[in-house]
């Protein structure tokens, strides 16, 4: 076996530093740098900045961060409006297409300016990398892709508990979509939700066109075709790997949306 470029697809994290301005002559032109492939991500530690792109422009202060990416159209920096000094810390990740698509979808999901607490998860881990860079205590590239990509899942998952008291159909949503395998039902969800299962599918259906109960069932039954097809699990493992209560349950649902047994989709 070869190993002449065993980390292509590897994320990596080539830098990651703390910077302080004081005056408003701190500005960048994404659309004027060359492109790399990954993004920057920019925690505001004090003060503020702005940030602005096609959607508008936005101050971004303390326990709030930025992420951008090169050859975009978008600037940001300092104007009269920002409070200053401000400080900051930024890292940037390069490589790797899951890394990349992971950005994507936060930024789609939540904007292009995030909540990042410093107290929070991927405060703390940006932070931590810092000092690690201020050492020179950089470890290898396996370590920094694992790094990278669980600082991408903390900052998703804080963007949802921020949202789950101000929107609890969207976060009802994320919930079913990330925890179908498990055999939870509705009921056991809206508690943890917060309203009751009756309002919950009102609302998600008015929202999303189906109801809730019906968005759940195809993702547990499109995983249980990709079981089906690429592996060799027998039909009640197939069943429990994919969150129904009942081999008997998976059946007849299966049957239902495809019009075939489960068995003959080998």
């Amino acid at each position: 076996m070869k190993l002449d470029k065993p980390f292509e697809s590897l994320p990596d994290i080539p830098l990651v530093q703390k910077e302080k301005h004081t005056k408003c002559n701190y500005y960048w032109d994404n659309s004027l740098r060359k492109a790399g492939e990954g993004a920057v991500i920019q925690l505001t530690l004090k003060g503020s900045a702005f940030y602005e792109d096609p959607s508008g422009r936005k101050q971004v202060g303390p326990g709030e961060a930025m992420i951008f990416q090169f050859e975009e159209e978008s600037v940001y920096g300092l104007d009269e409006s920002c409070e200053l000094p401000y400080e900051f810390c930024w890292i940037s990740l390069t490589g790797g297409e899951g890394l990349v698509s992971l950005v994507e979808e936060i930024r789609q999901l939540f904007g292009s300016v995030v909540q990042m607490k410093e107290i929070g998860e991927a405060g703390q881990l940006l932070l931590r990398l810092h000092q690690d860079f201020l050492s020179g205590n950089v470890r290898d590239r396996f370590y920094m892709a694992d790094c990278a990509y669980r600082l991408l899942i903390s900052l998703y998952r804080e963007q949802i508990a921020d949202i789950q008291g101000n929107d609890p159909i969207s976060y009802g949503r994320h919930l079913l979509e990330t925890q179908f395998r498990s055999p939870r039902n509705l009921k056991e969800w809206t508690e943890e939700i917060g309203i009751s299962r009756e309002h919950f599918t009102r609302e998600f259906r008015a929202r999303y066109g189906e109801t809730p109960a019906s968005f759940l069932r195809r993702l547990r039954l499109e995983h249980a075709q990709v079981l089906l097809r690429n592996h060799s699990l027998n039909l009640p493992d197939v069943a429990t790997a994919s969150g129904f209560a009942s081999p008997q349950t998976f059946y007849r649902a299966y049957k239902t949306y495809y019009g075939v047994a489960a068995g003959q989709q080998r």
